[in-house]
């Protein structure tokens, strides 16, 4: 009975200790999730993950260390990956510590606790020889970006290019095989996505060089989107005016316009007309032309006219000013004066004529009594 007793313990222990340990165990076979790029240095990192699958709830777990020592860390939520599908983070470390070394970046993927992947990355800071080129001036904005690449020796480079919102990006690109020879090079280009207006975003660019070995140089800066507009065409005259408005911003541009009319008379400044007219949406590239009608035409004089651009918020984007110079004279109105005129004749041409008709009446009596 002792022997049984013991017998049925042993086994509801080893139940228990397999449970658990059940429960952890995940193969790294059962999601094809890996990682195909990172770059890291002490400033910034991005990693792209792949996935040859629809997988929904995953964690990403970023370390830098130095010597054994974890500098900083960063983990990220991934809601879902669509087969054959990337995704790309990018984020700022936070650390101090910028002496020369090895450091390396750990990556590891997860899902309901169990780790699917894992990856090391290592880059030593400090003690590189002189690079081919310089990356320098990386102004981005809302219609895009634009960097300089000055050369040390003349190469071909890769430029790759990110915007960023948060640590997503949501939007990139490369440009391959770009010689850069002996002047420096302007690299720009243009987002391809909506942004918010007065929302901060960042861009990234990695210049990767082939030789003497594959390397990479990396800028981030980070900027805050508006919407951009300018005048780039006028046209008015004694009737109307109107504003062509070419866009400069990928944030959707739905301001309006204000014509406004003035006449100058000794150094007073008199309003005449004042119309605001609603723009169609405008972005980066395009553009629309705004019209209005006066109420009533400019009679003959000079007059000044503003043209603003009211933005999204009320603040005023661009201000163009001209002259209108009026030769309309009105058509005055002659229906009462020829009345008038014809009601004051009227007596003087009456009486003659009355006169005129007694006498030739009294020349044919006279007449008739002779014969």
């Amino acid at each position: 009975m002792r022997s049984a007793f013991l017998s049925l313990t042993a086994i509801v222990m080893v139940v228990f200790l397999i449970i658990p340990s059940s429960a952890l165990d995940c193969s790294s076979n059962e999601y094809n999730v890996t990682v195909t790029d990172v770059y890291s240095d002490l400033e910034t990192c991005d990693i792209t993950l792949h996935s040859s699958e629809n997988v929904s709830g995953l964690e990403l777990d970023m370390v830098l260390k130095h010597d054994g020592t974890v500098l900083d860390s960063r983990t990220f939520t991934i809601d879902s990956i669509t087969p054959d599908s990337d995704i790309t983070k990018a984020f700022r470390w936070n650390t101090d510590d910028k002496s020369d070394g090895r450091y390396t970046v750990t990556s590891s993927i997860s899902k309901d606790g169990c780790t699917i992947y894992e990856n090391t990355y290592n880059f030593v800071n400090g003690r590189q020889t002189l690079p081919r080129i310089t990356v320098d001036d990386l102004v981005p904005n809302s219609q895009g970006f634009s960097v300089m690449i000055t050369p040390q020796q003349a190469v071909v480079v890769d430029v790759e290019y990110m915007l960023i919102d948060g640590s997503n990006v949501i939007y990139s690109g490369t440009e391959k095989k770009v010689p850069v020879s002996t002047l420096p090079l302007e690299v720009s280009k243009d987002w391809n996505v909506l942004l918010e207006n007065n929302k901060k975003y960042s861009a990234r660019v990695k210049v990767k060089l082939y030789s003497p070995s594959v390397s990479y140089i990396a800028l981030t800066e980070d900027f805050v989107a508006h919407d951009d507009v300018y005048i780039s065409d006028t046209y008015e005259d004694d009737v109307g005016a109107s504003a062509t408005i070419y866009g400069l911003s990928q944030v959707p541009f739905t301001g309006s316009v204000r014509f406004i009319v003035s006449k100058q008379i000794g150094n007073i400044t008199t309003p005449v007309e004042s119309a605001t007219q609603k723009s169609p949406v405008i972005l980066n590239g395009k553009d629309e032309t705004v019209e209005t009608i006066w109420k009533e035409r400019l009679p003959e004089g000079m007059y000044m006219l503003v043209i603003e651009v009211i933005g999204n918020e009320g603040n005023i984007l661009d201000v163009e000013e001209s002259v209108i110079e009026s030769s309309y004279q009105p058509v005055v109105n002659q229906t009462n004066t020829t009345t008038s005129q014809t009601s004051n004749q009227s007596p003087g041409f009456i009486l003659p004529g009355a006169l005129a008709t007694i006498g030739i009446a009294a020349l044919i009596s006279g007449r008739k009594r002779e014969h």
